[in-house]
């Protein structure tokens, strides 16, 4: 029966669920490249975010920063600081919703029309997030960023399979997908 299950599991949810992985993934690896003064560095989101938090916390703790900057400068940076971390989580954003409908999906063995159209959505969001990263990086791209590429076109495409041919699950007591009995036929 397990081998019967394992035949007629969709590949839809697996395939949401491994994107949805690999864009977690990518926070963690460099994002994009900045090149100043001929010099060439990368920066994961994970580092972005550190950096952001560290920001904010310089000028709330230092005493020399807090005496040198106005009321409005302070404010400033840590609005600015709090923008670029919304900024950051807001580009992982559609990826960890991937990573959670695939999940619940391969939990609940069913991925159907509501599930692939969220996946596609999230897909779509998350694509066009990461063209606009790629599109903005002027000094290059990171695998981060590729991943983030990897992960909206595997939310589009596993949320369209879904929505062509859902995964209805299997009928209580029978290893034959939902869609074969038919309606008012116990078996």
């Amino acid at each position: 029966m397990a081998a019967a299950q394992c035949r007629g599991m969709k590949a839809s949810k697996l395939i949401v669920f491994i994107g949805g992985v690999l864009g977690i993934i990518a926070f963690f690896l460099p994002l994009i490249t900045v090149t100043s003064h001929g010099h060439k560095g990368s920066a994961s989101a994970l580092q972005i975010f550190k950096g952001a938090s560290e920001v904010s916390d310089a000028v709330d703790s230092d005493h020399d920063v807090r005496a040198s900057l106005s009321h409005q400068e302070m404010s400033a940076a840590k609005d600015g600081a709090s923008a670029v971390k919304g900024i950051v989580m807001a580009v992982f954003f559609p990826a960890v919703l991937l990573a959670i409908l695939g999940g619940a999906g391969m939990m609940r063995r069913k991925f159907g029309r509501v599930a692939g159209t969220f996946s596609l959505i999230f897909g779509l969001i998350g694509l066009a997030i990461a063209g606009l990263l790629v599109a903005a990086s002027e000094g290059g791209t990171g695998s981060g960023a590729i991943l983030l590429v990897v992960t909206g076109i595997a939310g589009f495409l596993g949320g369209l399979l879904a929505l062509i041919k859902p995964d209805r699950g299997a009928v209580a007591g029978s290893s034959y997908p939902a869609a074969a009995v038919a309606p008012g036929y116990a078996r």
